[in-house]
């Protein structure tokens, strides 16, 4: 296998995109600049197109969709059907009944389904509680559908906060849409009445969650420009160019551009990843072939994702030979000497994430392979072509 290069563009971010989706439900002529064909960007948008025809909307194995769909589709009179895989509804959903139940919906889970009856919010004068310990997103997808409110609604936060770097992509992108927010002390967020979507176009900035799987090939393997780089982010997933640096990682910026360069050697790092926990598996792998000792922590909501993926990711690195010791919101990795001789297989378990990990393995020399490798088109489905193995 030739070393890596790559010079272009990631798709537009699936979490934007999900995101903007849900505001222009509330309004056509509310224009996104930017697209990505990501399985969970496409369940969105025929989800969104399913509850305004009254049909079920299959949200897949989408966290995202049907979280902030059973937010949207509660605004609307009558019966909604959301459908996903098996696994989206042993992820914790419990959250989302809550949230309903306090503005006035009926909630049941059934087999495979999550159905919501209703007449639209009916929003108490005391306001609503969020768990936030769990995931961001539920407060998110409140936000995200409280266009147009005939009263205003006060959402009150507990819980130690996770992943807060994506609530406040969430604010920034509905002011960006015209929503005013009053905020009171990090614990409460006060949206006002009438909020109106102004019709104007909103750019989807690229994937740096998917760039980072790019530029980690690039750094045990060769060399990767992202073009049309966001110069100022709203992805906490933004962050990793400082942690490659850290690692000691060429990664020099233009005005519209980055690249980054295999170093002669990778150190190890410390670094907690509370507010971009998705950069996990394929770090760890990055920390499994350093040539120092490393810890990631500040994560402990990962056992939440598509796949256990503290322990998920600790399989992998065993299989690399790395040691590994699991904690309790991450872990600490001693790397593997060399890459093991002896081919083995892992299985992602419908995680996409994963497989992108177990592709930055390959690329450092470990003769991995890796099943189910179609679960990257939950999010990047471009990724095997740019990774060379298509």
């Amino acid at each position: 296998m030739s070393s890596f290069h790559f010079r272009g563009t990631i798709p537009a971010s699936k979490s934007i995109l999900n995101r903007l989706l849900i505001i222009r439900s509330f309004d056509s002529r509310f224009e996104i600049d930017g697209d990505s064909i990501a399985d969970d960007v496409e369940k969105m948008k025929g989800a969104i197109e399913a509850i305004r025809l009254g049909l079920p909307a299959d949200c897949g194995a989408a966290g995202t969709t049907l979280r902030f769909l059973a937010l949207r589709a509660s605004r609307l009179k009558g019966t909604h059907r959301l459908v996903g895989s098996e696994r989206l509804f042993e992820r914790p959903q419990q959250e989302i009944a809550k949230l309903l139940e306090q503005l006035g919906c009926e909630v049941r889970f059934e087999p495979g389904a999550l159905v919501i009856e209703g007449e639209g919010w009916d929003i108490p004068d005391t306001g609503i509680v969020i768990d936030r310990s769990i995931s961001s997103q539920f407060a998110s997808a409140v936000v995200l559908s409280a266009w147009d409110l005939p009263d205003p609604l006060m959402l009150k936060f507990e819980g130690d906060a996770v992943s807060q770097g994506y609530l406040q992509m969430t604010l920034e992108i509905v002011k960006r849409a015209g929503m005013w927010l009053g905020v009171e002390e990090n614990s409460a967020l006060l949206i006002p009445a009438g909020a109106r979507v102004r019709a104007q176009t909103v750019q989807a900035e690229m994937d740096v969650s998917s760039a980072f799987a790019v530029a980690a090939l690039a750094a045990v393997d060769g060399e990767a420009t992202l073009e049309s780089w966001p110069a100022k982010s709203l992805q906490p997933d933004s962050v990793f160019p400082d942690i490659l640096k850290a690692m000691g990682v060429e990664v020099r910026g233009s005005k519209s551009s980055i690249t980054i360069r295999k170093p002669k050697s990778l150190r190890g790092v410390q670094w907690n990843l509370k507010n971009s926990p998705d950069l996990f598996p394929v770090l760890s792998v990055l920390c499994a072939v350093a040539d120092s000792p490393s810890s990631l922590t500040g994560a402990p909501h990962l056992v939440h994702k598509e796949s256990a993926r503290i322990t998920k990711s600790a399989e992998l690195l065993r299989l690399m030979g790395a040691e590994v010791e699991i904690l309790s919101d991450g872990m600490k990795i001693k790397p593997a000497a060399a890459p093991q001789g002896k081919p083995v297989s892992f299985d992602p378990e419908h995680d996409h994430r994963m497989a992108m990990a177990a592709a930055v393995a390959r690329r450092a020399g470990h003769r991995i392979e890796i099943l189910h490798k179609d679960v990257v088109a939950k999010s990047f489905p471009e990724f095997w072509t740019i990774a060379g193995e298509s």
